[in-house]
């Protein structure tokens, strides 16, 4: 990718984002913002998301970036942003399966592959 501003985020690899984080250029703030800014741009047109949390998922970046700052060690997913699948539970998350059958069906708790 020849564009590595914050604002174009959103077209790095997992391995490019998180070498950006690592070297300080870019944070997971930064990465989640352009990510939600291009779902935003897109969805309409898409249809991809169920449910989207923007501020939980600024709240979870924001987490990660103090966690860093404090020079913790940090697993390589660390601060990238991933998408879950409207059939894998997280807790407080509608998962409704993609069916009516499960519709308005919230989890009391995630997933193991989630938390």
């Amino acid at each position: 990718m020849q564009d590595k501003s914050p604002g174009n985020a959103y077209a790095l690899s997992a391995c490019e984002a998180r070498a950006l984080i690592d070297e300080g250029v870019l944070t997971s703030q930064q990465l989640v913002e352009a990510c939600l800014d291009r779902i935003e741009e897109l969805e309409e047109s898409i249809g991809a998301w169920a449910h989207l949390d923007r501020e939980l998922a600024l709240e979870q970046a924001r987490a990660a970036d103090a966690f860093r700052s404090r020079g913790l060690p940090t697993g390589a997913l660390h601060g990238l942003p991933v998408g879950i699948k409207d059939i894998i539970d997280v807790s407080g998350f509608p998962t409704e399966n993609s069916t009516h059958l499960h519709k308005g069906r919230t989890p009391p708790t995630d997933a193991t592959l989630v938390s």
